[in-house]
């Protein structure tokens, strides 16, 4: 009599075995494949995210802007002795010239710093020699408030130079009222108006 129990196909479990040999292959490659790729993705990004020191003639400083490497300057710093409100009325403010030597090793020399008026007439010369300014030294100019002859177009011409590249110094005017009624005050940076930079 014969039997009804299905006879095994030849060959089948053996190309089952190498599929499965040939997909496990194909799947380890395929992670070594990912790993190697995603390794040098995190490298590349790695680099992208390290820390780059400054390059070049240039540092960070405050605010918006930066503190270049130079030998010396002409700058020009815009002053109010008085200011305008109320239909044209004046305030009269107190004027500060504020140098500051930013380089902590090296000095500069302060040729010339003078005050023109709305005109552009000179007002004062605030250095009648040269003046040496030390390593973080800061030097500073009053116009005070009761002197309003330089009036709301005021400016400083400061120059300066050092035997060697130093830090660009801070110039500014610091303007300051006070009365009863209000108190007001501001800063004006200067704008270089030539400079002498490094070789």
């Amino acid at each position: 009599m014969a039997s009804n129990e299905s006879q095994p196909v030849p060959g089948r479990g053996g190309n089952a075995h190498r599929y499965t040999m040939y997909f496990s292959a194909a799947a380890f490659i395929a992670v070594i494949v990912l790993t190697v790729y995603l390794g040098n993705e995190f490298r590349v990004l790695e680099d992208q995210l390290r820390y780059m020191p400054p390059t070049g003639q240039r540092a960070a400083s405050a605010g918006n802007g930066v503190i270049e490497i130079i030998e010396g300057q002409t700058v020009y710093v815009p002053a109010y002795s008085h200011i305008y409100s109320r239909n044209g009325e004046p305030h009269q403010l107190e004027v500060t010239l504020s140098i500051r030597n930013t380089d902590p090793e090296r000095g500069i020399r302060l040729m010339s710093t003078r005050y023109f008026d709305t005109k552009g007439q000179l007002v004062k010369n605030y250095t009648d020699e040269v003046r040496e300014i030390g390593p973080l030294e800061t030097v500073e100019f009053l116009v005070k408030k009761q002197d309003t002859r330089g009036g709301s177009g005021a400016n400083f011409i400061v120059t300066w130079d050092a035997d060697e590249p130093v830090y660009e110094p801070i110039i500014e005017a610091v303007m300051v009222g006070l009365t009863k009624e209000y108190s007001i005050s501001f800063i004006t940076p200067a704008r270089p108006l030539a400079r002498r930079g490094t070789k």
